[in-house]
């Protein structure tokens, strides 16, 4: 008899650490939820696309600019074409895949001079 009073005694009571494991999960899960319905209330913003020249590197026959695409707004820009000039020198192009939102993208443009004073126009991109 001794046998089954135990094992009610165990059943009825929950360990502390279980109870607080539980809590835990449902905190983060509620605020999981929250994030996800915020985001989903936010207004969508165009992309704010910025290019810059992060650095220069010399190769053979001319220069490579790696530069940096940074989006401030809070939608995504895809197929981003970026045109970089140089004076007396043909235009660099590259379309990068993708720029997140509220992030950067990196690429690479050859030029045939030094790029020191190269200007750099985001010309274009289109929805994900």
């Amino acid at each position: 008899m001794a046998r089954p009073q135990k094992a009610k005694a165990a059943v009825e009571t929950r360990p502390v650490l279980q109870w607080t494991m539980a809590a835990i999960g449902g905190v983060v899960t509620l605020a999981v939820i929250g994030v996800v319905v915020w985001e989903a209330l936010q207004p969508s913003a165009p992309p704010v696309l910025r290019a810059r020249i992060a650095t220069v590197t010399p190769s053979a026959g001319g220069y490579l600019a790696e530069i940096e695409v940074s989006n401030s707004g809070r939608d995504t820009a895809a197929a981003v074409n970026v045109v970089g000039t140089v004076e007396g020198a043909s235009p660099s192009t590259v379309t990068l895949d993708y720029v997140p939102a509220r992030g950067h993208a990196k690429a690479w443009l050859h030029f045939d001079r030094d790029p020191a004073g190269a200007s750099l126009a985001v010309v274009g991109w289109s929805e994900p």
